[in-house]
């Protein structure tokens, strides 16, 4: 399961607007924009994460990202490479509590309970170690 990605984009300043503009070729759609290049980026970065999330949480193909020496070449434009991590987007946005219900052994149950064991913590912290995630 891969959360970490980095695509290349391209910035460059609207003539018009003068605002920063930043294009993902790999991602149609997926547009940013800001007053200074260091807003424009990180906007783009913040919109990488959700846009790749989604696309995960959906079950829709995350493509590879492509060199962009392939690309065509715009005047003014600068690549950039950004880097998302959409753990950290899933931790950020899907912060409610849910139940599980799992089954174990009654005496196992029974034993947990007169020992306080906290059971949700127990569940939580071995999801957790099962697939690498720290807190």
């Amino acid at each position: 399961m891969i959360m970490n990605y980095v695509f290349p984009a391209t910035m460059e300043r609207n003539a018009l607007s003068g605002r920063y503009i930043v294009i993902f070729p790999d991602l149609p759609g997926l547009i940013c924009q800001g007053e200074t290049q260091e807003d424009a980026y990180h906007d783009a970065e913040l919109s990488l994460g959700i846009h790749l999330y989604h696309m995960e949480k959906d079950n829709k193909p995350i493509p590879k990202a492509s060199d962009p020496a392939d690309w065509p070449k715009r005047e003014g434009a600068e690549i950039i490479v950004l880097e998302a991590d959409t753990l950290e987007v899933r931790q950020a946005i899907d912060r409610k509590k849910v139940p599980k219900n799992i089954m174990i052994p009654k005496w196992l149950k029974d034993l947990g309970e007169e020992n306080k064991v906290n059971f949700a913590k127990i569940l939580k912290e071995g999801v957790m170690a099962e697939l690498g995630i720290s807190e």
